[in-house]
């Protein structure tokens, strides 16, 4: 996990996560400008078609032909992805007010009829709760894409626009929408059991007991630091236990609450529902602690029973690649437990495959949680 990662919140508000989760990513420059780019985009101002790379929906050269004819015409506009959802700014003709979708379900098919002549254009931007995606904005006349961009990234926005006498953008096509998943993704549909990480581990310090989330687990020696109190509303956490790893990465075991923010996954779930907190704590932990070479593959996916109370456990391999930094893979287990407070507890442990020799703490953690109170 990157050293970085400690100071951002995970309890904070959507809108504090926005201003204090990305303080040290080069992103929130980058952010600003595209926030500015999106209100004078999203209200219909226009540009000169620069082309694009990928989509169409099908063949008709005589119906583009004809729809670069005079009087009215119709465009199509495609807004897909590799995520479920993202913020969409759907076209409008004669620059009418724009009505911005904040949780647009997609792929987003849009045709509107605009005068000869005139420029119409759509916009999709990437949530960044949902993690790093690709976002797609394709404009189709008579079936021929004629205005296309594609943007990859926690806060990507892309643009098109389409009128009736823009030429056809040759080969291009619409492309497909994913399945939420980036390219080298795995989620786990099935119970997979955690495997028992061979190795003698840490040696066991003693015992934690995190008052408020009411969790009990063990204390590690050897290299870990000291297990201590931490400021939920900074670190995310009211304890956690660490060391350096290397100079900007380090080992983690941490407790606390689920998020409010992310309770919204488990909402209609049922039995699922701990299930869907866990998967949702270890794709935010991937989203702010790895940039956006990170790949999730998760290995283990098991119901736990922890002193008598229902919780859930997943475990995920997270590749990635970051300058400066010689590990290439964290192991990561989050347990999620229903103690009986308005919202789960949870206990988050992550260390790097260059100390895999500690991978059995996972283990011996997980194994000696409890619930108190």
């Amino acid at each position: 996990m990157s050293t970085d990662e400690e100071t951002t919140p995970l309890r904070l508000s959507a809108g504090g996560r926005r201003l204090l989760a990305r303080l040290p990513r080069p992103l929130l420059v980058a952010g600003g400008f595209l926030l500015v780019t999106q209100v004078f985009l999203g209200i219909g101002l226009a540009a000169p078609d620069g082309g694009g790379s990928s989509g169409t929906d099908g063949g008709g050269g005589g119906a583009a032909a004809a729809s670069r004819a005079s009087g009215p015409v119709e465009i199509t506009f495609v807004l897909n992805g590799d995520r479920r959802t993202a913020r969409v700014s759907p076209p409008v003709p004669g620059g009418a007010k724009v009505d911005e979708i904040e949780e647009a379900a997609l792929p987003l098919r849009r045709t509107v009829r605009a005068d000869a002549g005139e420029t119409v254009s759509a916009q999709i931007q990437n949530n960044w709760r949902n993690g790093p995606g690709r976002v797609t904005c394709t404009a189709l006349v008579g079936g021929k894409v004629v205005g296309q961009e594609s943007a990859f990234g926690a806060y990507a926005i892309a643009t098109c626009q389409g009128s009736g006498d823009a030429k056809p953008i040759p080969g291009a096509t619409v492309p497909a929408q994913g399945n939420d998943l980036l390219t080298g993704e795995t989620r786990l549909a099935t119970t997979v059991r955690v495997k028992r990480y061979r190795g003698a581990g840490s040696p066991v310090a003693g015992r934690v007991d995190d008052g408020d989330p009411r969790l009990s687990y063990v204390a590690l020696g050897g290299e870990w630091g000291r297990s201590r109190a931490v400021d939920p509303g900074i670190a995310g956490f009211n304890r956690e236990q660490k060391f350096d790893t290397e100079v900007k990465w380090q080992a983690v075991i941490a407790s606390g609450f689920v998020d409010d923010d992310l309770m919204d996954a488990g909402e209609g779930k049922g039995k699922g529902r701990l299930r869907a907190l866990a998967g949702a704590v270890q794709d935010y932990r991937q989203f702010i602690g790895f940039d956006e070479t990170a790949r999730g593959r998760d290995v283990a996916s098991q119901p736990v029973t922890v002193s008598g109370r229902k919780g859930w456990l997943v475990v995920r391999e997270i590749r990635f690649s970051k300058k400066g930094v010689r590990a290439k893979m964290d192991l990561s287990a989050v347990v999620i437990v229903d103690t009986g407070r308005p919202r789960p507890s949870l206990l988050w442990i992550d260390i790097p495959e260059t100390h895999k020799r500690l991978w059995p703490d996972i283990n011996t953690v997980i194994s000696s949680l409890r619930v108190t109170g």
